[in-house]
């Protein structure tokens, strides 16, 4: 039996969607596609969506997907942020991995593929040195080199000793500043340094603009709707997971997409939650900031996520719990009827994450059997530890008020979608009358009778004993699942 639901094995840039969606999402792929291919100024698209959402499962399709489109001739690029933030330099890990997809592309004569990679590496690697610079600068390391301290505490010994020689005026002292020669030296290589970074920065843009194969002079006169110099394939760059890397590290990355890659034909896909990147702008610039409008400045458009098929389409939710529940062997564990049983009842309801889904699986993987199953008892734990699994998967808020003994019950019913009167003994749904027993009224004594039969005054005069923190306490928490 495994803990946690595995991941997808998706094989970069060769699958699609054809084997992998179970969620319909082909469709806005599709709208994807023809929006980067249809439009050649440089645009940033923001895919924005909540943690959870299964945003990563399909940019990791998608790279695929558009590569197989007919007379596709884009090149897609996927690159995880989260995974190369411990890196001072965002510009260089993303120049590496668009230098190692053309590596492979073979679309490209190999002497005319390894030139442009050579180029791309080469002025990849001069910027990422001075931006690396910079970076020390900021931390304090080379400041004063970079801002002239040092030749101001040499300017302050010469005022010095000219103040000895009889030098008192502000005027004399600001020729004995001028006719200095210190700084001399340090100021010209600075400012080659500044003149160097700019030429850099253009000769990146000009090899960028290479990769896109704008069309020649030739060409747009054979085709009329060509324009000279219009990009004939795209760069498509989809950067996943921004939103959990240091606010530093996000931003900075952020700053050279609009600096460094600001050029016809390239695009990005940002796999985002924009209100958890707003997080990291005001971490970075402070709690005033207009977070939202910062963020205009880097982001062209917005594709919300998750996607419709996945919001309207209730039965896939439950249909994706019972084949993860599968997948980690437990389509048989003790909960796991109950468990969906409660998913089938609130799909229709309110929004379910796929994250969310997956953690209410590891909770039915880890949460111990100890109830007896066959007694009158047993089947109302039963009732009430899988309804607990699910609020604390779908629902923290809810199942932490139990937690603290603060909980109100119809918060409870609403959040479970469960019925709390005579409709719920007239349809014999075992599940809310599991929870009204919980909460016991005395005016549902008949019903509950009816439908527990034997020895129900016992039952229900008893039962307050196993109130829902009591089974959090021996089923729900007896371990702690980690957030991932």
């Amino acid at each position: 039996m495994r803990l946690t639901v595995p991941e997808p094995k998706i094989n970069l840039y060769n699958d699609g969607f054809a084997d992998h969606d179970q969620l319909d999402r082909k469709a806005t792929g599709d709208k994807l596609s023809d929006l980067v291919e249809r439009i050649d100024d440089p645009m940033v698209i923001a895919l924005d969506g909540a943690w959870g959402s299964g945003k990563s499962f399909f940019l990791k399709c998608w790279v695929g997907e558009h590569l197989k489109r007919k007379e596709n001739t884009t090149q897609t690029v996927y690159f995880d942020a989260f995974e190369h933030d411990f890196l001072d330099d965002p510009l260089i890990a993303l120049t590496g991995a668009i230098a190692e997809r053309f590596e492979r592309d073979k679309k490209l004569p190999s002497a005319e593929r390894e030139s442009r990679v050579q180029k791309l590496k080469k002025f990849g690697w001069v910027l990422g040195k001075s931006s690396a610079k910079i970076g020390v600068s900021v931390a304090g390391h080379y400041a004063k080199k970079l801002v002239g301290e040092e030749c101001l505490e040499e300017f302050g010994k010469d005022l010095e000793e000219a103040s000895q020689k009889g030098v008192a005026t502000a005027e004399d002292e600001v020729k004995t500043l001028i006719d200095s020669g210190i700084g001399n030296e340090a100021s010209e290589v600075f400012w080659r340094e500044q003149r160097a970074k700019i030429v850099a920065m253009s000769a990146f843009r000009e090899v960028l603009t290479e990769l896109t194969e704008p069309a020649t002079k030739e060409q747009a006169e054979d085709d009329p709707e060509l324009q000279e110099g219009t990009p004939t394939r795209k760069l498509v760059v989809v950067i996943d997971e921004l939103d959990r890397c240091r606010p530093d590290y996000a931003l900075s990355l952020l700053e050279i997409i609009k600096h460094f890659f600001n050029v016809p034909g390239v695009h990005f896909v940002l796999g985002v939650n924009l209100k958890e990147l707003q997080n990291s702008v005001r971490a970075r610039y402070g709690s005033g900031i207009d977070a939202a409008m910062y963020l205009q400045k880097f982001i062209s458009i917005v594709q919300r996520f998750p996607l419709r098929s996945w919001e309207n389409s209730a039965a896939q939710k439950s249909f994706y719990l019972k084949t993860q529940l599968d997948l980690l062997e437990l389509s048989q564990a003790f909960f796991s009827k109950d468990v969906i049983a409660y998913i089938e009842r609130i799909e229709d309801h309110y929004e379910i994450s796929l994250r969310g889904l997956n953690k209410l699986c590891t909770l039915v993987a880890t949460t111990p059997d100890w109830t007896v199953e066959n007694s009158i008892d047993g089947k109302i734990d039963r009732s009430l530890v899988s309804g607990l699994l699910v609020l604390n998967a779908l629902r923290p808020k809810v199942f932490n008020t139990i937690k603290d003994e603060t909980e109100d019950p119809q918060e409870i019913f609403s959040a479970l979608c469960l019925e709390t009167g005579a409709e719920a003994f007239t349809s014999n749904e075992p599940h809310s009358i599991a929870w009204l027993l919980c909460f016991f009224q005395k005016d549902h004594h008949r019903h509950l009778q009816q439908y527990y039969s034997k020895d129900f005054n016992m039952i229900a005069s008893s039962y307050h004993r196993a109130t829902p923190r009591s089974l959090i306490n021996a089923y729900v928490e007896a371990f702690d699942i980690s957030e991932t």
